[in-house]
């Protein structure tokens, strides 16, 4: 029997371990997952700043207090533990219930932008709602409506279905003058940033060229779409993208 087969007969027994998790608790799990994604080590601190950036919807609170409230409860609930060096790990128990949260959120965001056509700006925010709603059946049939994605509308790659090639990204901070890239994946959290995005056609798929960079000014000058725009080097590192 596979380990997420397991996972799924344990929760299946009245067995207060492998209960329905807490919406806090399958939020604080997308956020380690996105940070083990990132190569980001994970503590209190860096969770806290990932948490402040989820919608306020969410009532998650943002003081290191509720964030050590909640992990002692994870801690208790076999989800997490802690190394020597007071770094949050996974249990494996953890590492299945956080890849299958990050599953149900990525084909929630996917539903609601390509099916039901919410504004991308608003897709990080309703996704949030949606996700906590959502029963395995349910699940299913999105994921089969939308023909088993395997990136969700900002190119992040939802864990679980096939694979496609992966290439090397690079931040677009770190891009090379006269290049031509496409953009990979875009940061959902900030709607406004989203939105300037989405209006400028910088979204996953859309093909730029780098016209100047700037250390001193720190701004990379970019072409879309026959436009060129100023974006600010520390923004534009929270962008990724592929040679085109």
């Amino acid at each position: 029997m596979t380990t997420e087969k397991q996972i799924r007969k344990w929760e299946n027994i009245n067995c207060l371990v492998h209960k329905k998790l807490s919406s806090n608790a399958e939020n604080y799990l997308y956020a380690m997952y996105y940070l083990n994604e990132k190569k980001e080590k994970i503590t209190a601190s860096s969770l806290l700043e990932y948490i402040k950036l989820l919608p306020s919807s969410e009532n998650l609170g943002t003081s290191l207090p509720t964030v050590t409230g909640m992990l002692k409860r994870m801690t208790r609930d076999h989800l997490i533990t802690k190394n020597k060096n007071n770094e949050i790990l996974l249990t494996e128990y953890g590492k299945i219930s956080a890849k299958e949260q990050t599953k149900r959120f990525r084909l929630a965001s996917k539903f609601i932008y390509e099916i039901l056509k919410i504004d991308l700006h608003n897709v990080f925010r309703e996704a949030h709602m949606l996700e906590h709603a959502m029963s395995q059946d349910v699940e299913n049939a999105i994921e089969k409506l939308l023909n088993f994605p395997t990136k969700d509308p900002f190119g992040q790659e939802i864990p679980g279905n096939k694979k496609t090639k992966k290439e090397p990204l690079i931040p677009l901070s770190e891009a090379s003058i006269n290049k031509s890239y496409e953009i990979s994946t875009i940061p959902p959290e900030n709607s406004s940033f989203v939105e300037f995005l989405h209006k400028n056609n910088i979204i996953p798929g859309s093909k730029i060229t780098i016209e100047e960079i700037s250390d001193t000014r720190g701004i990379i000058n970019i072409k879309v779409n026959k436009k060129t725009l100023d974006l600010a080097l520390n923004v534009a590192k929270t962008i990724w993208v592929k040679h085109a």
